[in-house]
């Protein structure tokens, strides 16, 4: 056998004993995206409609993404070859993770306002329900931003401009939402909701960072 035909035949072979450790990667990650979209969809309930059970869910999720996140971490810790840099998996991973990190803090302390008695009657107002729509939609993207990006980078582009729309969408209706609630209320009224906004700006935040996140490691790739 040729020299370089022994080499193509062991580098086919290595490529086969490695391909399993790189797909794990890919497998945690979209489980990991997978659990915030998860949790963005149980938090949006959650304000349309608190509840314990709800808040348990939202905990639960979040519980799920601290071992899926421990995992990513062993896993790299062990891997011969990632799918991407180690640099970037880690970080998204830690970005995605705390993301469900403050849906819970949220909700966590929107339960104990709604338990002193405070902003106990339902909010609606047309830009505080964008607010939350936009969010809502935006973290729902994940999954696709991480398979696209992982998977299909040509097409990864067109679900990271989704992702930034979205977070767009949020932004400008946080202002007017703000207002308005200055506006309609104040003191012990205006404390539930006041937290509630400022909580989803900051959810907002976290996506757009993401989305940078996804931007950076296109172009580096």
């Amino acid at each position: 056998m040729a020299i370089s035909d022994y080499l193509r035949r062991a580098g086919r072979e290595l490529l086969e004993i490695l391909r399993p450790r790189d797909a794990q990667f890919t497998d945690l990650l979209m489980a990991l995206s997978g659990s915030a979209a998860q949790a963005a969809a149980a938090l949006l309930r959650y304000l349309a409609s608190p509840s314990p059970e709800l808040a348990q869910e939202i905990a639960d999720l979040e519980g799920r993404a601290d071992q899926i996140q421990s995992d990513i971490q062993r896993a790299l810790r062990e891997a011969l070859v990632t799918p991407l840099s180690g640099t970037d998996i880690n970080y998204l991973a830690n970005a995605i993770d705390d993301l469900l990190d403050q849906f819970e803090d949220m909700v966590s302390e929107d339960q104990a306002l709604a338990a002193a008695g405070i902003g106990k009657e339902p909010y609606e107002e047309a830009n505080y329900n964008q607010v939350v729509t936009s969010l809502g939609k935006a973290v729902s993207l994940l999954p696709d931003c991480v398979s696209a990006v992982l998977r299909d980078p040509k097409a990864a582009q067109a679900k990271i401009t989704a992702m930034r729309d979205a977070y767009n969408e949020g932004r400008r209706a946080y202002s007017l939402a703000y207002a308005a609630l200055l506006q309609s209320r104040s003191g012990a009224a205006a404390a539930r909701p006041e937290n509630r906004l400022r909580w989803l700006r900051s959810h907002l935040r976290r996506v757009e960072k993401l989305a940078n996140a996804f931007a950076g490691i296109l172009a580096n790739g």
